[in-house]
């Protein structure tokens, strides 16, 4: 299922936020967007998910105008998790998860032997099946997003927008949530786009790099072909070193800042008088 922006303004109240953005996310592929705070990836998201409305240009699903569909129709193919979604206080982990079922449940259509198996489904992949009759305000912050990344899954949605999965999570819970993503993708063919705010991690878990710079569209691409000093010191206003993950081979952004400065300036200094 295709998704594409064509010429997309995106704005709040009188102040557009989106200038003009044409993006065609490439289908069954990973997609991160990044960017400095305030250039537009989250709006971009939104416009994408159908929350927010283009003041100009249009979002297309599988070549039909975004904003004519049936809400149910696009929630059939399209699920997004927003940057801090809220739980209904006291629900349950399985009654969250099966909140993701309701595009398939029209007024006639009562829960299902296949609901219950897809909320079994996402449960197992995404390891919180244990946790299923635990209330989700007592979970840790990692346990929080698998269950939500659950309900998006019992939703069996195409493509997954999600807005800074990571966030206030730990290293070791940003990758693991990563991971899961990057698992569902290869596993189930599912087309995954999500704003990150860490560089590192973007430029490892991406097979298409989309780079904002205020509003608009700077690079695109494989990270390899997208990251280099140019790029970073252009969308974040950073001096820094591009170099081979150790890893994976993917960019690595090594900041150099004042103090880095002044250790390349002695280096510099100490080799010129040799």
């Amino acid at each position: 299922m295709s998704l594409v922006a064509r010429g997309v303004h995106l704005a709040y109240d009188q102040r557009t936020v989106v200038h003009g953005v044409d993006l065609a996310v490439p289908a069954g592929a990973v997609t991160v967007i990044v960017g400095a705070n305030g250039c537009g990836k989250s709006t971009l998201l939104r416009g994408l998910g159908r929350i927010l409305k283009p003041t100009a240009g249009s979002v297309e699903l599988g070549g039909q105008d975004l904003q004519r569909m049936r809400p149910r129709d696009v929630a059939s193919v399209l699920g997004l998790l927003p940057q801090q979604p809220v739980a209904p206080e006291g629900i349950t982990v399985a009654d969250l998860v099966g909140r993701g079922r309701h595009p398939h449940q029209g007024a006639f259509r009562r829960w299902s032997a296949a609901d219950a198996d897809a909320v079994a489904v996402a449960l197992a992949l995404t390891d919180t099946h244990e946790l299923a009759g635990r209330r989700v305000e007592e979970l840790s912050g990692g346990q929080r997003q698998r269950v939500w990344v659950a309900m998006m899954l019992a939703q069996d949605p195409s493509i997954m927008l999600l807005d800074e999965p990571t966030t206030y999570l730990d290293i070791a819970h940003q990758v693991d949530v990563l991971d899961l993503l990057a698992e569902l993708n290869e596993e189930r063919g599912t087309t995954v786009v999500m704003v990150l705010h860490e560089l590192n991690l973007a430029a490892r878990y991406a097979d298409h790099l989309v780079v904002m710079c205020e509003g608009r569209v700077l690079r695109e691409g494989a990270p390899g072909e997208v990251l280099d000093a140019d790029c970073v010191q252009e969308a974040f206003g950073l001096t820094a070193r591009v170099v081979p993950d150790p890893v994976t081979g993917s960019p690595l952004v090594v900041p150099v800042g004042r103090r880095g400065a002044r250790v390349v300036d002695v280096a510099d200094d100490e080799a010129a008088s040799m």
